[in-house]
């Protein structure tokens, strides 16, 4: 009997094309670079960092708390209150917004997430979030940080709003009643609360450096793009 062609050949003898599926080469440099940092950052920091610090930074950059904190303090804050327009509403939409683009991006891209790491601990928020890219987490910290900043101007406007006297005795008895001084230090607080959870999530090993890159860069588009699209006014 003869022998069976090979795989890579047809019944006339002719190879057949090579997939066009394929990552091309330069692809496969990046994710093979973006994999071995990611890996060595997580083996040479993970016995450093502590883990209850970890996982409470990834609880809270959680869409399943998120949201239900940023909903209740929108209700909670009257109506006339610059925070109500300009900070609250900003953000409920840039968090559906990340988390259907977000979402999209997973399931297109589908890059498994790192292997060298637990993730039974993780309980995803949809189907999709098994998946890597981008960061979800990252996104999400990135955009409030940035719509934070953004709406700063609106936030000294709303502590100085007799609508809000309890913001009012924190500044006055905190910050000797210099309310731009108070947003500053907000807006750092949220910023660092946000590249710290940026970190963290290669540190923990859920993502690669180039997910957590990617989700931070798209966070802060997002930010804009909220702000623009509903034509609030945008102060830097």
């Amino acid at each position: 009997m003869g022998r069976k062609p090979p795989k890579s050949t047809t019944a006339m003898g002719r190879k057949l094309p090579k997939s066009t599926t394929a990552s091309p080469p330069l692809l496969r440099r990046i994710t093979s670079l973006d994999e071995s940092i990611s890996r060595y950052i997580h083996k040479y920091t993970s016995p450093l960092a502590p883990k209850p610090l970890l996982r409470f930074l990834e609880h809270l950059a959680d869409f399943r708390f998120f949201l239900p904190v940023t909903l209740s303090l929108f209700f909670a804050t009257p109506s006339p209150s610059p925070l109500h327009s300009h900070l609250f509403i900003p953000l409920i939409l840039c968090s559906l917004l990340d988390l259907i683009v977000t979402g999209f991006l997973k399931f297109l891209v589908r890059r498994s997430r790192p292997s060298y790491a637990i993730h039974g601990d993780y309980n995803a928020v949809v189907p999709v979030d098994k998946f890597s890219f981008p960061s979800g987490h990252s996104s999400r910290v990135c955009f409030i940080a940035s719509i934070f900043f953004l709406t700063r101007d609106h936030i000294v406007d709303a502590v100085a709003d007799r609508s809000h006297p309890k913001l009012s005795i924190i500044v006055n008895r905190w910050i000797g009643g210099d309310e731009v001084m108070a947003v500053n230090l907000l807006v750092v607080a949220v910023w660092s609360w946000a590249l710290t959870t940026v970190i963290s999530r290669v540190v923990l090993g859920r993502h690669y450096v180039l997910d957590v890159s990617f989700g931070a860069c798209f966070g802060v588009l997002e930010a804009f793009f909220t702000l623009r699209f509903l034509k609030f006014e945008v102060l830097i």
